[in-house]
């Protein structure tokens, strides 16, 4: 095996994987773009009374 020999098969798969990727994933698509901080929940909102991670135990 000579390492002057670049493998023909390697660079035109990748770069094939790369415009499947951009077709997929464009740069412009707005999902990509981070979305606004929503409102923290208060803490008090989680549990209203109720205890419903048991685990099965009666």
């Amino acid at each position: 095996m000579s390492p002057s020999k670049p493998k023909p098969s390697q660079p035109s798969q990748e770069d094939a994987l790369d415009e499947a990727l951009e077709e997929t994933f464009p740069a412009s698509d707005p999902i990509a773009v981070d979305p606004p901080p929503s409102k923290p929940k208060p803490a008090d909102d989680a549990k209203k009374g109720r205890d419903t991670h048991r685990h099965g135990k009666r």
